[in-house]
């Protein structure tokens, strides 16, 4: 068992991309390949952050390793850089907002549907999970309300 040693504060900035994503301690885990007990560890700074780790959060949500060990730069690296429009991903969030369309009353004006299909894209992007996976999310079921 290991104590609570100085490994900086990089494992606060490792919560805060959790929380930035809007995950919980137990899925961030496994879009990481961690059990829960391991990733909370690093969270709290009882285990020093290994390189696979750092790996890991820059392949799966573009953070920026030196971000990460040091709080300088972005967060988050320029993702048109990191990803490419995925054809498949954008024609499945386009069926997932138009399904949410035909159960509006009014149709989302072009503004806010274009912000949707950003933030459902992205999300695809970020998380490795379809559109309607993602739209199964509570906060996103609200957002589309």
């Amino acid at each position: 068992m290991s104590s609570t040693t100085d490994h900086g504060d990089y494992h606060q900035r490792v919560a805060q991309v959790r929380e930035h994503l809007g995950l919980s301690q137990d899925r961030m885990a496994r879009q990481l390949g961690l059990s829960l007990r391991a990733y909370a560890n690093y969270e709290r700074g009882e285990r020093a952050v290994p390189v696979e780790l750092l790996r890991a959060i820059y392949e799966q949500f573009s953070v920026d390793p030196v971000w990460l060990m040091t709080g300088d730069g972005n967060m988050i690296l320029d993702r048109d850089v990191h990803y490419r429009l995925d054809q498949k991903t954008l024609d499945s969030v386009l069926l997932a907002v138009a399904r949410i369309e035909q159960r509006l009353d009014v149709p989302l004006d072009a503004k806010k549907k274009a912000r949707l299909i950003g933030l459902l894209y992205e999300q695809c992007q970020l998380l490795g999970e379809s559109a309607e996976q993602i739209l199964k999310d509570s906060r996103i079921s609200r957002l589309a309300r």
